[in-house]
């Protein structure tokens, strides 16, 4: 009883927020569900009949989106939290707006009408949730340094998933970044099944990803890179040092590659025909805010210093003159209320090409056609980072109201915007675009 009521008031809270337009019903629901059934994750996840967790600092939306990219394209029925809600409220909320009014007939997987389960799962709420999910495979992508104020130090994060990996079924597969030296010690914590996955030649070292000879070989290995800028990559996926594949992705930068492989060491798990799928990822779409392509430009989410650091580096070698950039820093419990992150993030990269250059009417003054607007709420602190990166007070125009900086942003605007937000902006971002009807609600999109 105390479920079928949980999952009536969830339906009841989803259906309102969407119809008052307040939200696309992720958390809510499950937060207020939860409440009446604390247990409703375990018992509506177990009838899904495979289940996947994906953890880790960067990463995981896109790694979960390529995963059910690779499902759907082997017929299957995907359940997951697709907007990105990654903390248990957030699962409780997809098992209940997918949850079948009709019969119940446990252990089915009926009333879920899904296959498989693809959970992408917050740093800390993965030690309490996946005891809970009892997860086929998980997938650990890497580990950064990431609202502090909330997790504590790397070590501490690492030490946890040790302690809940001690405590899974030897039967789970457990998939680690072997280039992080944090996640790989996760292979010492559990006694069931670990491999690995990488790219050939590159390690992290501490916040950075570093192009690295090194002689180890990695079970899922990414090889043979070539770049072509915001187009994407191409590179060869050696799977178990038997079969190797071909593969191209749409979205730029070395960690989308890392991402790719993680999705399909997964989907290799899954039994799913991998010499069909690989050549699919060409046609894979991003989920909103990650490298999401506007008709004006891009959306690059930033939330800590190694993934706004790898975005700056994407980004140098592309900015011209008649580009702009839009970042909007929050500080709110879901960002981090410690911005401090921000004097580690190199923004200093935004200034400099591949060979050393600044970009034209960068640091100069007055900048021809080269504009800087910074939003959020901690716009001024913004402000001031980018002062000490090397920018000139004059290019830098602050502007907390993000609707007001977008549409200052695109006054004029002759080549792209670059869009920067951080998880709340972004947010308060797809609501701004929705209204002016360039795209759909977030929660609207798969």
């Amino acid at each position: 009883m105390k479920l079928t009521v949980a999952i009536l008031v969830g339906k009841t809270i989803s259906w309102l927020t969407r119809a008052l337009k307040l939200g696309g019903g992720s958390a809510a629901p499950g937060l207020y569900a939860l409440k009446i059934d604390p247990n409703l994750v375990e018992k509506l996840s177990k009838e899904i009949p495979r289940n996947v967790v994906i953890t880790g600092t960067n990463g995981k939306t896109t790694t979960a989106r390529m995963l059910a990219h690779f499902a759907k394209e082997s017929r299957l029925k995907v359940i997951r939290n697709s907007t990105g809600s990654n903390l248990e409220r957030g699962i409780a909320s997809a098992l209940i707006n997918h949850f079948s009014l009709g019969v119940y007939l446990p252990h089915t997987g009926g009333v879920l009408a899904s296959h498989l389960g693809i959970w992408e799962l917050d740093e800390a709420a993965f030690n309490s949730v996946v005891p809970k999910l009892k997860p086929d495979i998980v997938v650990f992508l890497n580990v950064f340094r990431d609202q502090l104020d909330r997790y504590g130090e790397v070590d501490t994060v690492v030490k946890k998933w040790g302690q809940t990996l001690e405590n899974l079924s030897k039967e789970t597969i457990i998939l680690v970044n072997g280039d992080d030296a944090n996640t790989a010690k996760l292979k010492s914590s559990f006694r069931g099944k670990v491999e690995t996955f990488g790219v050939s030649d590159y390690k992290i070292v501490g916040e950075s990803l570093e192009h690295i000879k090194h002689p180890h070989k990695l079970d899922f290995e990414a090889k043979n890179i070539k770049t072509s800028g915001l187009d994407g990559s191409q590179f060869t996926i050696s799977i178990l040092h038997t079969t190797s594949y071909q593969l191209q992705i749409p979205i730029p930068g070395i960690y989308h590659i890392y991402d790719a492989t993680a999705a399909l060491a997964a989907a290799h798990h899954l039994n799913l025909p991998i010499h069909r799928l690989a050549d699919s990822l060409k046609n894979f779409s991003p989920a909103f805010g990650r490298v999401e392509k506007l008709p004006f430009g891009y959306i690059f989410l930033i939330k800590n210093p190694a993934g706004a650091t790898q975005v700056f580096e994407t980004l140098a070698p592309q900015i011209k003159s008649d580009d702009r950039l839009l970042i909007a820093l929050n500080d709110n419990l879901a960002d981090g209320t410690d911005v401090s992150w921000i004097w580690d993030a190199e923004f200093e990269k935004l200034l400099t090409h591949k060979n050393g250059q600044k970009p034209a009417g960068v640091n100069t003054i007055p900048p021809p056609g080269w504009t800087l607007v910074v939003s959020g709420s901690r716009a001024n602190d913004l402000a001031v980072r980018l002062k000490y990166a090397g920018f000139e007070a004059n290019q830098i125009i602050v502007e907390p109201s993000l609707e007001k900086a977008l549409k200052r942003s695109r006054d004029g605007l002759k080549g792209q915007l670059y869009i920067l937000p951080t998880y709340t902006a972004l947010l308060e971002l797809q609501k701004i675009l929705a209204k002016i009807g360039i795209k759909k609600h977030y929660w609207k999109e798969e």
